[in-house]
């Protein structure tokens, strides 16, 4: 079965026990973009399913997909058993092969005479629900979205994989005089030829004084062969997600960056401590308090001036939130990433970042290379 089709039913079989509907409508481009991962690949944020129509008794389901992305559709889900995909346009067509192409008027009729006909129905629209009666299942998603499946977890596995063999392999470029432009460069050909779809997100190669940037952008700053570097890299594959933080430290550091070594080991120590604590049902701000608190006793907390983490999954921010103004609460299934950070102005900074899994008693941690890269 497709990862799309498991996660229909999952949706399906929870609407199914919290509510009595017979037509479920998803629409809201965050929905889409979870059931089709694959097609998901911002930037542009967009994917090319328009809506989504499934009759509850019988599970038939129907994606309306654009024309324009009909082939590349067929060709990903092209083998799922139990979703029906008609390609819809400005106005109706009938292609060569026989494929009837709706027009946007057809499929509004269609999906408007799905719901009339329905003696309840559930969406993720909010606003369809002002026609009529409906149960809003959104939250109901939401979570879902969050508790992430077996499948799902081998994806986000793969991609920390291809990020950590790119940083890794990535030593052997640096050298006196290569820029962060670049490295930036060489880690992204790395990670494509490793097996990435694309970055999850622009790299941050910050190098010496560069690193006290928390989201520094690539400059033309070359390494001298002393300094510190950062880099902040993620890749994407099928549609999910890595993100992950390293620090090269050279053996022998130029004076200035003397403490270097010493924050990032104690940055370490931080983790390890929130990886011990981390469980369902933890609120994330309590864990960002601790975070700040193990900083606050070798009187870095000052300079920790963002959260310590956020989840991952299909997006390189999703809920939960860790950070000290949070409500969240850690779920079963969350991926998320811890990131302690000092920043000392003008000087330079530390940031380590693992990807972690919250299992149904404690936490996973995903990420498995070397913390401090040592060159």
């Amino acid at each position: 079965m497709l990862l799309v089709e498991l996660k229909i039913k999952r949706i399906v079989n929870e609407i199914k026990r919290l509510f009595d509907v017979d037509i479920v409508l998803l629409k809201d481009i965050k929905t889409l973009s979870y059931l089709f991962s694959e097609l998901y690949n911002p930037p542009p944020e967009e994917v090319s399913i328009l809506s989504v129509l499934i009759d509850v008794k019988s599970l038939a389901v129907t994606a309306y997909v654009s024309l324009l992305d009909y082939q590349r559709v067929k060709e990903l889900y092209g083998s799922a058993q139990s979703i029906s995909f008609v390609p819809v346009f400005s106005h109706a067509l009938a292609l060569p092969e026989g494929v009837k192409v709706l027009s946007l008027n057809d499929m509004r009729k269609e999906v408007r005479k799905a719901i009339s006909n329905a003696k309840a129905f559930a969406t993720d629209t909010a606003s369809l629900c002002k026609q009529r009666l409906c149960s809003n299942v959104k939250p109901v998603i939401e979570v879902l979205r969050r508790r992430k499946i077996e499948t799902e977890l081998e994806l986000i596995k793969k991609a920390i994989e291809v990020a950590e063999k790119a940083i890794a392999e990535s030593l052997t470029f640096v050298s006196p005089g290569i820029s962060e432009k670049v490295l930036s460069g060489k880690l992204v050909d790395m990670a494509m030829a490793l097996g990435a779809e694309g970055v999850a997100f622009s790299p941050i190669i910050a190098i010496g004084k560069n690193s006290a940037k928390p989201h520094h952008t690539v400059q033309n700053t070359t390494f001298n062969g002393c300094e510190p570097i950062l880099i902040d890299f993620g890749v994407r594959v099928q549609g999910y997600v890595s993100d992950v933080t390293r620090m090269i430290i050279p053996k022998r550091v130029c004076n200035e960056y003397a403490n270097a070594e010493e924050h990032a080991l104690h940055i370490s120590e931080v983790i390890d401590h929130v990886i011990n604590i981390a469980k369902p049902g933890l609120a994330t701000k309590a864990l960002n308090d601790v975070a700040r608190e193990k900083l606050r006793k070798r009187c870095l907390d000052v300079y920790f001036i963002h959260g310590l983490g956020h989840g991952i999954g299909i997006d390189v921010h999703e809920p939960p939130r860790i950070s000290s103004s949070s409500k969240d609460v850690l779920l079963s299934g969350d991926v998320i990433t811890v990131e302690p950070g000092v920043y000392i102005f003008s000087k330079y900074g530390i940031r380590i970042e693992e990807d972690i899994h919250i299992t149904e008693n404690s936490s996973k941690l995903l990420t498995t290379s070397p913390r401090i890269l040592y060159l």
